[in-house]
């Protein structure tokens, strides 16, 4: 037993100070000791999360009007290739006969007056006819490109007119024939023939007595696009 009570009873006080003093202040705390994020920390990951998502949306977003804007101009060249073929077949093998009052050739010039844009039209006789089985039709029949105009004004259809009969027990040219819609996305439709020597605007067989030399075809869309050529007619 110590004879210094007195001593002892203030080196235990000594001890526990310094002992609640490296509780507090001890560098080594605890791993599982509760950490929260601040707002601004909050704040800026959000921004950040936010700007990914918009550069991720803008590129999926340009890459969708871009693969649209390539179907659309794939479209419309498919489109345009395909009345190219198909008026350049019909005017290649036209076919006109003086002495055969239902064969025909005949190209109109026509404007608008709001912008005086060119809508031609063009009839033909032409021996591009294919056949219904066990018909009398023949290889030659009228064929017929006019652009009637929508009810609002707002753009005009071009029609493809087909009369597969011909004869004096049918109507005359120019007259009768089966419509079909064919499209309402040209701007312009300007046909020119030429005789051998000059271009002109307009062609009639009755007066002329014989089909044109050659043709020059020129589709404008409504997007501006414009597509021209030229075919000769057989003869």
């Amino acid at each position: 037993m110590s004879n210094n009570p007195e001593g002892e009873r203030r080196k235990a006080e000594r001890g526990t100070r310094i002992g609640t003093a490296c509780r507090i202040t001890s560098p080594h705390a605890s791993p599982l000791t509760p950490h929260g994020f601040t707002l601004l920390e909050v704040l800026i990951a959000v921004a950040i999360m936010s700007g990914i998502v918009t550069v991720i949306y803008t590129s999926f977003s340009t890459a969708g009007r871009n693969v649209e804007q390539a179907e659309i101009k794939r479209d419309q060249t498919d489109l345009a290739r395909t009345l190219v073929s198909k008026l350049s077949n019909d005017i290649t093998n036209a076919y006109y006969n003086p002495l055969m009052a239902e064969t025909i050739f005949y190209g109109k010039k026509s404007t608008t007056t709001q912008d005086e844009q060119r809508y031609d039209s063009i009839y033909l006789t032409t021996l591009t006819n294919w056949r219904k089985p066990d018909s009398k039709e023949s290889d030659l029949w009228e064929v017929g490109y006019r652009f009637d105009e929508q009810p609002d004004k707002s753009t005009r259809i071009m029609v493809r007119n087909e009369k597969r009969e011909l004869g004096k027990d049918n109507p005359p040219p120019l007259e009768g024939g089966t419509d079909f819609v064919i499209t309402d996305r040209l701007k312009g439709f300007r046909l020119r023939y030429s005789d051998g020597i000059n271009w002109v605007d307009e062609w009639d067989s009755k007066t002329l007595l014989s089909p044109p030399r050659a043709v020059e075809i020129a589709l404008e869309f409504l997007d501006g696009s414009f597509y021209i050529t030229r075919v000769e007619v057989w003869r």
